[in-house]
């Protein structure tokens, strides 16, 4: 209920009034306190004072605050004094859920006294933290958070020692999301979170090290250029996610990599834009991997040219993998159809008593006719006797119909018209058509369900 309506509604009824003098779960940003649209004079001293008027109210009634989302973003001039206060009245109340988001214009000494606001034991009701935009120094008196469960830091300025300090002392955390905290070079994850099964690391610009030593890690994604990784115990680490937003090696770097930091990994998504080194065959196995996603992103114009065929090293390291689907965008660089041949024929003579026995699902999106597309098409027929499902999307990125409509996509179904495609691409999508007939179609065995996903024809007409 808005605001306002809550509000002539407290007005006639005594009942509703207690329940909303009571209300335990406080959104103190713009939008609730009605400072929406443009900015007024004066309305971070209102932004401010009204907080202030809330909590303090909260207080001298002995109300709980269970959960408070406390966004200042655009209050460059609140001090620290207040964020303190603030704090320690809804640390004081047994406050379960605690999210703040301050502004990048605040001074460094007027950022978040944690070290006075988490002392000792001070902490210990808190189950779920997010922090935003602000720098955040853990002490030597910073206390135990006996129940924190799930923890996110967001453009948080925390060094390494701060940091370990924090995880050193939450002895029940499962979840922690790290995303644009720049400080951090080295990061360690210690062997006192016992509970931890949940990692992200997000576009962390400086790390180069991370070192996990939580025995019970289920699920690690990150997100920027492969760091070096160190993973104590990777018994429980089961799915895994690495991408990267830059020109990178992440592919390359699993396929070395994951067999020795991540050998039970069951699900791994590899995400790469502009790989620009081919992955190495290797004989190291990923002996338990069921499911295998790649996407193969770029933009523009990238060099070297990324052979594709390379990616059967990972099928070929992976005995147990059920499902495999490739996402390849309009301009990641492929080896064209007539281009050279290159070392992986090779690869492929010498490799193909290899067999994917339990291997089912295959699809393509983005699917061109590329030499070493086809030819790992073909590797997969070849060595897949277990295949029950091959589909090839050459719609850019696989952003097409659904499999098994061969009419209409979806997105048509939904707004009445799909992503346009130029003239181009729509004349790329026939050449990858008639190459799929020609090169895979008379390999398929009888018992394969295969479908070559076209562009749409109630929208692709020659469109721009």
């Amino acid at each position: 209920m808005p605001v306002k309506d809550a509000g002539r509604v407290a007005c006639v009824s005594k009942r509703f009034l207690h329940s909303w003098r009571c209300y335990s779960n406080l959104k103190l940003n713009k939008q609730p306190l009605g400072l929406t649209g443009d900015k007024f004079e004066g309305s971070e001293i209102y932004h401010i004072n009204k907080v202030d008027q809330i909590l303090n109210s909260y207080s001298k009634n002995g109300m709980k605050v269970k959960s408070l989302q406390l966004d200042l973003f655009h209050c460059s001039s609140v001090s620290a004094f207040y964020l303190d206060w603030w704090l320690r009245i809804a640390l004081k109340s047994g406050i379960k859920e605690l999210s703040f988001s301050l502004s990048r214009s605040m001074k460094e000494e007027d950022c978040f006294p944690c070290s006075v606001s988490f002392g000792k034991q001070a902490a210990s009701s808190i189950e779920h933290l997010n922090i935003s935009k602000c720098t955040f120094q853990p002490m030597e008196t910073l206390g135990y958070f006996e129940r924190l469960k799930s923890l996110d830091l967001f453009r948080v300025c925390i060094t390494e020692e701060g940091l370990w300090k924090l995880l050193s002392k939450s002895f029940s955390l499962e979840q922690l999301e790290i995303f644009l905290c720049n400080e951090i070079i080295c990061l360690k994850i210690p062997c006192t979170v016992q509970k931890l099964n949940f990692l992200i690391v997000t576009s962390c610009q400086k790390i180069q090290v991370i070192d996990i030593s939580a025995p019970n890690l289920f699920t690690f994604h990150y997100v920027g250029f492969p760091p070096e990784i160190y993973i104590g115990d990777s018994s429980q680490l089961i799915e895994v996610h690495l991408s990267s937003l830059y020109p990178s090696r992440i592919i390359s770097y699993s396929r070395a990599k994951l067999p020795s930091i991540a050998s039970n990994v069951e699900r791994l998504t590899l995400l790469s834009n502009s790989e620009n080194v081919n992955t190495p065959m290797l004989l190291d196995k990923l002996l338990h991997l069921k499911s295998l996603k790649i996407v193969l992103n770029g933009s523009g114009h990238c060099s070297p040219v990324y052979d594709t065929f390379y990616l059967a090293s990972f099928l070929d390291a992976s005995p147990a993998l059920e499902s495999f689907i490739l996402r390849v965008s309009h301009y990641s660089c492929l080896l064209d159809i007539y281009g050279k041949t290159t070392g992986c024929d090779a690869y492929l003579r010498g490799k193909s008593g290899y067999r994917h026995d339990h291997l089912k699902r295959v699809m393509i999106a983005g699917f061109r006719s590329a030499k070493s597309l086809i030819k790992l098409v073909i590797h997969i027929l070849e060595s897949a006797p277990s295949l029950e499902c091959l589909t090839l999307d050459t719609t850019p990125g696989g952003h097409g119909r659904k499999l098994g409509d061969t009419s209409i996509c979806s997105a048509a179904r939904m707004l009445g018209k799909c992503c346009s495609m130029s003239e181009r691409a729509l004349e790329e999508a026939k050449r990858d058509v008639a190459a799929a007939s020609r090169y895979i179609t008379g390999r398929l065995p009888s018992t394969v369900k295969f479908e070559v996903l076209e562009p749409c024809r109630q929208c692709h007409t020659g469109n721009q």
